[in-house]
């Protein structure tokens, strides 16, 4: 549709069906990254959003950041890029105003911008974060009686566990359906020499192995060891295990893999005793399939 008082009388009706949690999108054609929607949320009042984006894609330009923070929208970390900024509407009829108000004088789309529409629900996104809640008060319990005191988290909200000389990292996901999924994670080496040799002897590392694996970031040179959980409800001794199990293979294979393909041990790097910087991803990132 094309013409803006037909668009907004269409969109009026959309939004006044939607169930709790139960979102309309409005794209401008060939425009994907320009999209904006109008939500009902958990307590029946209406937001319009411009939906947060995965890690994998481009953020939202600085410009359109303080467009909206202009117009009064907010973010819950307005630094982080999959968070969605949202603004509050009265009634069906003011979110559509302010969702066509956002195309043009935002994403500086014409009024008459051929616009595509879809629908959707954010319940099972909304279920997958109170699961992780969960996933978290359970980690940092047992993390708590691991060490002796509570973890020290990290800018992604990953729990950090200092066993022996290994740096191991509880890290709890969400996938959009729902599922929730910890991964255990220490990154053994970074700077390495990345050739065939090592990509073979990981391979074969890994079909010896019962438990978790190797990984290697070709792109930043690093090799990392992990193990993933899934459920929220996972045992205690899962965890325990896992953890156990990924700071002693960590621990054994570090400094035969500097040996033998150069770089540093990642002690080395906390420590400051190499020029090596650590890995700015984590392993399972850069597909969006996570909350």
């Amino acid at each position: 549709m094309t013409d803006p008082a037909a668009a907004q009388t269409f969109l009026v009706s959309e939004v006044e069906a939607l169930e709790p949690f139960e979102f309309v999108a409005v794209v401008p054609g060939g425009r994907p990254m320009h999209i904006a929607e109008v939500m009902r949320r958990e307590d029946g009042e209406l937001e319009v959003r411009v939906p947060g984006r995965p890690r994998m894609m481009p953020a939202l330009e600085t410009r359109v950041r303080s467009a909206l923070a202009e117009h009064g929208f907010a973010s819950e970390d307005a630094e982080d890029q999959t968070q969605p900024w949202a603004h509050p509407a009265a009634d069906p009829a003011s979110a559509v105003a302010l969702l066509q108000q956002i195309l043009v004088e935002v994403f500086g789309e014409k009024p008459e911008a051929r616009l595509d529409v879809g629908h959707g629900s954010h319940r099972a996104e909304h279920e997958a974060r109170q699961k992780l809640g969960v996933a978290r008060t359970r980690i940092e319990a047992i993390a708590t009686d691991i060490l002796g005191r509570r973890p020290e988290r990290d800018a992604d909200g990953d729990y950090a566990l200092p066993i022996g000389e290994v740096h191991v990292m509880v890290a709890p996901r969400a996938t959009h359906d729902g599922q929730v999924v910890i991964r255990i994670f220490a990154i053994t080496n970074a700077g390495v020499s990345v050739t065939p040799e090592l990509g073979l002897l990981l391979s074969r590392l890994n079909f010896g192995m019962m438990f978790g694996r190797f990984a290697l970031d070709v792109e930043n040179r690093s090799i990392w060891f992990d193990e993933a959980l899934l459920g929220e409800q996972f045992r205690e001794e899962e965890l325990r295990f896992a953890v156990r199990t990924v700071a002693s293979t960590a621990d054994e294979w570090d400094d035969r893999l500097k040996q033998m393909f150069g770089g540093a041990t990642y002690q080395e790097v906390l420590a400051g005793r190499t020029a090596q910087s650590p890995p700015p991803a984590k392993p399972g990132e850069g597909l969006g399939q996570y909350l």
